[in-house]
Parts: C-alpha cells; sequence; structure tokens
C-alpha cells in the first residue's frame, strides 16, 4: 500500500479513514462507511491476512488515537488491512454509489488512448491477492488495461508513492465488470474497427516487414566505447546466432533426409502394393474370362445338342407328314381310278341299254 514514515497519521485530528483517503495517490479509494468495518461478518477471514488484526482495527476506528499508533509497521498493517476491506466494500450497493460519483467526475482518470477521446477509466485490480500486483486502470472503450500515470506533487510530504504504488487488490479482479453491469447506461460503444492508427511515411503505409527489419536491427550508439561494446555483443550475438543456423541447418538436414527416406520408402510400397493389385485383378479378370467362355462353351454346346434335336424332329416330322401325304394322294388315286372305273361300267351299261331299246324299236318298225 502507498504508505511511508513520512505520510504518518501523527499531528491529524482528523479521523484515519480520511487521512488514509486524502493522501497523494490514494485518489482512486472512497471512504468505507464505519458501519461496515464494525459489521464482523463483513471481515470474515481477513483476521489471517494481517498481524495484530485488533491493533488495527481499532486504528481504523479510531479507538485508539495517532499518538498511541507511532508504531510504522502498525500503520502499514492497517493500511493494508483498509485495502483489503475497501475490496469488498465497492462490490456492495453503497460501495458502487459511492463509487460512481468518483467516476462521474473523472477522479480514476481517462483513457490515454487518443481514439477513445478521453473516456473516463475505472480502477482495477489483476490480482485478488495482496503484495502480487499494483493498480491498474481500465478503459470500457478500448476495454484495455493500462498502467495509471503518475503522481506529481510539488512537494515529497504526504507524497507517497502515487497511485502506482497501491495495491491492486484493495480494488480486485470484480470491481470494474461490475460496475458497468450495474451502470448499463454508462457502458460506451466500442471503438469502430477503422480507428486503428496507420503509421505512414511520406503518405505511404508502413509494411509489417519493414518493421520486423527494423526491430531485428540492433541501434548503435554515438559513443566510441559504446560503439565498440556494442560491435562485439553484435559479434557474438552472430557468432552464436550461426551456431544456432548450423546446427538447425544439421538437424533440418537430416529431417529432410529422414523424411525424403521415409517418402520413398512409402512411394515404393505403393508401387509395389498398386503393381500387387494390378496382377491380382488381372488374374482375377482372366479368371473371370476363363469361366465366362467354359459357360459360354457349354451353352453352344447345349444349345447345339437342343438345334440338333430339334431339327432331326422336325426332318422326322416332315417325313412322317410326306409319308401321309403319299399315302393319301394313293388312296385319292385308288379312289378316282375305282369312280372312273364305276363311271365306265354305268356308261357301258346304259350304251349296251339304249341298243338294245333302239334295236327293239327297229324290229317293231320292221314289222
Amino acid at each position: 500500500m502507498a504508505y511511508n514514515e513520512d505520510s504518518s497519521a501523527s499531528g491529524h485530528d482528523e479521523p484515519w479513514i480520511q487521512w488514509f483517503c486524502g493522501l497523494k495517490g490514494h485518489e482512486m479509494f472512497c471512504e468505507v462507511e464505519r458501519s461496515y468495518i464494525e459489521d464482523g461478518f463483513n471481515l470474515y477471514g481477513l483476521r489471517t491476512c494481517v498481524s495484530n488484526f485488533s491493533d488495527c482495527l481499532d486504528l481504523i476506528l479510531d479507538r485508539i488515537g495517532p499518538d498511541d499508533s507511532d508504531d510504522s509497521h502498525l500503520t502499514q498493517s492497517a493500511c493494508t488491512l483498509y485495502g483489503l476491506i475497501h475490496a469488498r466494500y465497492i462490490i456492495t450497493a453503497h460501495g458502487l454509489d459511492a463509487m460512481y460519483n468518483k467516476y462521474a467526475s473523472k477522479e480514476f482518470g481517462t483513457c490515454p488512448l487518443v481514439q477513445c477521446a478521453g473516456q473516463p477509466v475505472l480502477p482495477v485490480g489483476l490480482k485478488d491477492e495482496m503484495g502480487a500486483d499494483t493498480v491498474k486502470i481500465f478503459c470500457p472503450k478500448c476495454q484495455c488495461v493500462y498502467h495509471p500515470p503518475p503522481v506529481r506533487s510539488r512537494s515529497s510530504h504526504h507524497g507517497g508513492a502515487g497511485a502506482a504504488g497501491v495495491d491492486g487488490a484493495a480494488f480486485g479482479t470484480t470491481f470494474p465488470h461490475l460496475f458497468l453491469m450495474t451502470f448499463s447506461n454508462l457502458v460506451p460503444d466500442p471503438l469502430p474497427q477503422d480507428s486503428a492508427y496507420i503509421p505512414r511515411v511520406f503518405g505511404f503505409r508502413v509494411h509489417m516487414s519493414a518493421r520486423q527489419r527494423a526491430s531485428g536491427t540492433s541501434m548503435v550508439s554515438a559513443s566510441p566505447s559504446a560503439h565498440v561494446s556494442t560491435s562485439t555483443t553484435r559479434q557474438q550475438h552472430e557468432l552464436a546466432d550461426n551456431n544456432k543456423r548450423s546446427s538447425f541447418v544439421g538437424r533440418r538436414a537430416e529431417t529432410v533426409t529422414k523424411d525424403n527416406n521415409a517418402d520413398r520408402k512409402s512411394k515404393d510400397e505403393t508401387t509395389e502394393s498398386t503393381a500387387k493389385n494390378t496382377k491380382d485383378r488381372a488374374a482375377a479378370a482372366t479368371r473371370e474370362t476363363t469361366n465366362a467362355g467354359t459357360t459360354s462353351n457349354q451353352k453352344g454346346r447345349k444349345g447345339l445338342t437342343t438345334t440338333s434335336l430339334s431339327s432331326s424332329k422336325q426332318v422326322e416330322e416332315e417325313v412322317g407328314s410326306n409319308k401321309k401325304t403319299k399315302s393319301g394322294k394313293r388312296k385319292n388315286d385308288i379312289d378316282i381310278n375305282n369312280s372312273n372305273s364305276n363311271i365306265t361300267k354305268k356308261s357301258e351299261a346304259n350304251g349296251a341299254a339304249h341298243n338294245d331299246t333302239s334295236t327293239k324299236r327297229r324290229r317293231k318298225s320292221d314289222n
């Protein structure tokens, strides 16, 4: 906490809390209500964080006078205890209201980023443990965390270490975000994407490669001794870099060789497997062709046999039909001959009868 022996409370009639918050660099602190500190429930777990807890609490609540607390160690412990109590108080309803007034009056400062245009900031701690880190400022517009500006004072009296010496645990990691969630009307619009600063040289944008080359090149000092030491250091760095590069190149070459061998081996295995697959496919195709030929030959033989049987049956049927036709013709011829002979006999009988009749008529006529 921002306290030293020069900022002792000796000789001051004001309450200890007002004296503490009035120290240079303590502008971010608000005055914790006495009733909140007197409630033992709010102090649960803090007894083990500081030594002489009861004495420190009596000093904060003015139960003992400043003349009774000349021990700087006790005052330092009291400052630490007040910071832990303050971190719990500012996330309560009354504490948020007290911090709201400070935020509205920009007592926490403004964002150092030009694009934020004087956006008020909030104190924040990066850790909740005492002694881990100092307090920082959080900008709700650009969502970035910055170091607070140093406090300038005309005299070192009551100067302390400024805001940079205030422990971040006195504000905690929760406060700024809970504050903005409680007072949502204070949340500013985020920065537009095209608001980022673009470095230019003679009106032209600086390429990233130029920055990399510039960062890789060391600055040469103006003094000769500094130049000699810089050149020596540079030579040592270059030698170390060359050694690293050579070892890296060697390892890289070994890796490349191993990779090439592995690639060749995999290619050979792939070629062998492809050739084997091709042979297997060719053999399978040959088997299928042979089987298809055998099947077709068998089918052809069966077809020929069936065809020969059908043709022989057709021949037999034609021969039988021819025989039947010939026998029919013969029967017809016989029937025709018989009918002709019958007709001839009848005609002959008729002719004989006619002749007899004509002979009888002639005989009658003659008589």
